[in-house]
């Protein structure tokens, strides 16, 4: 067993966008639906293949880094994001991983707010705040993607095979891009706000301004996409490589733009996502991110956990999805066949698989993970 493997991920890529990733889009692209609407619950069911990680917004072991570390594989694992921040157990099975968090700031601004959580945890008192006090994204404090892929390129080089690495890229976020590339904060603040418009009047966005975020989007995904083949051309192999977007994004369709959690929406623009896996022979067209772990497992000749709910695409197909957008103490979930779709909407949602169960609930955070979430344009760490 040799086979190293690359996973990319990349935040906020819609399937029918994929056109604008030219490298990406020359692969055998399958749609992907993802198990959660945001990036934490979406990566942590994506690492776990388990629905339980969606509902719990944790990576719940044995992980896909953790099997393939215990095959030999030198596992590293480079995630620009506090949604991917060891406190949520994303580290687990990685030698070498890094959220690249700075950890620094000002105390008294980070500093957490108790009565603001409390009124935080009513929707109506929240939904209010919101649309007085739109946010918009600051990627500041982040890397660009260029940083974290020439780190990703040194420790794979350097690394003993197997080899295992996943990265995750975040230039396709919000505002996509940073100085002229990106959308300006007006803009990016009224889109933010966009789907209240029976909040305090007009949140409209004009289509001038339209035009504006979705350029910047698609030029935000050309971007990513030469800087995936850049890496895949850096490496001292030739990796089973795979990639897929954590999910996807609104812009404009009924009203909303991008994908905000607290919203727990499950559209299609939101839940499918482009996938494609190079080196392994799969079965079907479709397929949940649940599977993505199990197939690579598999492909390189390595059992998969039982307690794993992905399904192996090189031996089967998948049938069906659930998706499940968590957000505080509710949750709405989407169940589909691909003909099909049933959705619950904010719903009291709990798991229960065998002796395993779960719920879903707020995160208790550090001062700083919560102040690098509302960075990303999250109100809140729930």
């Amino acid at each position: 067993m040799t086979d190293d493997i690359v996973l990319v991920t990349a935040d906020s890529v819609r399937r029918d966008f994929v056109d604008a990733m030219s490298f990406l889009d020359g692969h055998d692209v399958l749609t992907g639906v993802t198990a959660g609407h945001y990036t934490r619950p979406s990566l942590a069911a994506l690492q776990s293949s388990r629905v339980r990680a969606a509902v719990e917004s944790k990576v719940i072991g044995p992980t896909l880094a953790e099997v393939l570390g215990e095959a030999g594989y030198t596992t590293i694992g480079l995630v620009p994001s506090a949604q991917a921040d060891p406190t949520f157990d994303f580290d687990a099975g990685f030698e070498y991983y890094d959220n690249f968090m700075s950890g620094a700031g000002n105390p008294a601004k980070n500093r957490r707010s108790r009565f603001r959580e409390y009124l935080g945890s009513f929707d109506l008192v929240r939904q209010v705040y919101r649309r007085v006090y739109p946010m918009a994204a600051n990627m500041d404090d982040l890397p660009d993607d260029e940083e974290v892929l020439e780190t990703a390129i040194e420790q794979f080089n350097d690394a003993d095979g197997p080899r295992f690495l996943w990265v995750h890229l975040m230039g396709t976020h919000r505002p996509y891009g940073s100085g002229d590339d990106a959308i300006p904060n007006a803009l990016d603040r009224t889109a933010e706000a966009a789907g209240g418009r029976h909040w305090f009047g007009s949140n409209e966005v004009s289509d001038a301004g339209h035009e504006r975020i979705v350029s910047a989007y698609r030029d935000a995904l050309g971007r990513a996409d030469e800087r995936i083949e850049q890496l895949l051309d850096a490496l001292d192999s030739d990796p089973i490589f795979a990639f897929a977007a954590d999910h996807g994004e609104e812009l404009g369709e009924e009203g909303y733009y991008y994908h905000q959690g607290y919203r727990r929406r499950v559209a299609d623009s939101l839940i499918q996502v482009p996938v494609v896996l190079d080196g392994i022979e799969t079965l079907g067209e479709r397929l949940s991110l649940l599977d993505i772990a199990p197939t690579l497992v598999a492909g390189v000749g390595l059992e998969t956990p039982n307690a794993w709910q992905g399904t192996d695409l090189t031996s089967g197909r998948t049938e069906q999805t659930l998706t499940v957008a968590p957000w505080h103490e509710q949750a709405t979930v989407c169940w589909q066949d691909f003909e099909r779709k049933l959705i619950a909407r904010d719903a009291e949602v709990s798991f229960q698989r065998g002796e395993e169960t779960a719920a879903v609930s707020s995160s208790d955070v550090s001062a700083d993970v919560e102040q690098q979430l509302k960075d990303l344009g999250y109100a809140d760490a729930g």
